[in-house]
């Protein structure tokens, strides 16, 4: 049994590790694996509340959400270069996990602030 797990557990590791997107248009350097943070910190610049907005971000495998905070006309950028770099990654057979935001708290509801410069996603 346990045989089967490591080999399982490798399976998905492989499988999710080899998909990689360029984010931008080729203008980022980043590339983001599977499940990867697709935002860059330009993406994340601002200078007050209204210029942020929260989108979800795929953490693993299994389906986790954790909320992200992105400027606002990034949203649709950051959630095509997402989709891209999950085409084609292992599925896990397993219960996604707590919505989070950033930081691992979780809430009801989910905000988008301008802390320091970055947009960051918060919950409530």
């Amino acid at each position: 049994m346990r045989a089967t797990q490591i080999a399982t557990a490798l399976f998905v590791a492989v499988a999710c590790g080899g998909s990689t997107v360029t984010v931008d248009a080729g203008t980022d350097a980043a590339k983001v694996p599977c499940w990867g943070d697709a935002r860059t910190s330009q993406m994340r610049q601002c200078t007050v509340q209204s210029d942020c907005a929260v989108v979800d971000h795929q953490a693993d495998c299994c389906g986790t959400i954790v909320e992200e905070g992105v400027q606002l006309n990034q949203v649709d950028v950051v959630h095509n270069a997402e989709t891209i770099a999950n085409t084609g990654c292992a599925i896990c057979k397993c219960p996604p996990g707590m919505t989070t935001d950033e930081t691992g708290q979780s809430g009801g509801a989910y905000v988008a602030s301008c802390d320091m410069g970055l947009c960051t996603a918060h919950a409530q």
